[in-house]
């Protein structure tokens, strides 16, 4: 036998250490540092990264946008971004809103939530259900834990005529994204100056809408959450 067990003595204790050190670090990592490490464990993450890591606001809502990076490498900004989304994930899937009705992806600028209008409000209105207002609930949240500004976009589809309160698709898309704010104003206490609202009607759909189950994810609202020196051009409306 010789001395070639002190070759794998050697190499278990390293793998030990190496195990306790791994132990150590995660103790003594923040909330923030351990939901970022979480973000890399999530099937959406890793389906994003396998399939080009190509962005979500043209379509592809189900994970992160951007390439792999090192955590080393992530500043800040990217950082809070990540535990944002992963905080959104969590409390979407716990309100029981199917992953087909919601979706949450980040980039260099913010966070993107979108959320199907049938999961918000009734039918061809701009009237909200308490699903709805659950997930207002939680956008005042994000806005007041991590210091953030959020732009409300309201979208229709192509199929929906609205009614006589709103007789057209950009009444009903600003309708939705109005009450939205107006909601986070007067019942969650968030202060006007942090949200921007506008309505887009049926311009932007994420797919063709030729069935009912697409034109239900163009019926949408968005939220994109950015922070304060986020503003300007870098800001989509």
């Amino acid at each position: 036998m010789g001395g070639s067990w002190k070759v794998a003595y050697a190499d278990f204790v390293t793998a030990l250490m190496a195990f306790f050190l791994l132990m150590w670090i995660i103790n003594m990592a923040s909330d923030e540092t351990k939901a970022v490490l979480a973000e890399f464990f999530t099937p959406e993450y890793w389906e994003n990264v396998s399939a080009g890591g190509q962005g979500s606001r043209s379509g592809n809502i189900s994970g992160r946008t951007g390439k792999t990076r090192d955590l080393e490498a992530l500043t800040p900004a990217d950082r809070t971004y990540l535990a944002v989304a992963q905080k959104l994930r969590e409390t979407l899937s716990a309100q029981h809103i199917p992953p087909e009705a919601r979706g949450v992806s980040t980039d260099k600028d913010g966070i993107l939530l979108q959320v199907n209008a049938d999961a918000m409000f009734h039918p061809n209105s701009a009237e909200l259900l308490p699903e709805g207002e659950k997930v207002l609930d939680e956008v005042a949240d994000i806005l007041g834990e991590y210091n953030m500004f959020v732009v409300v976009r309201g979208h229709a589809d192509y199929q929906e005529k609205g009614n006589d309160q709103y007789p057209g698709k950009w009444e009903l898309s600003t309708a939705r994204a109005t009450a939205c704010a107006r909601y986070l104003v007067s019942s969650a206490g968030v202060r006007p100056s942090l949200i921007k609202a506008v309505g887009y009607g049926d311009i932007r759909p994420l797919v063709p809408g030729n069935t009912p189950e697409e034109a239900a994810k163009n019926r949408r609202v968005e939220f994109f959450f950015h922070r304060p020196e986020v503003s300007g051009t870098a800001v989509p409306y």
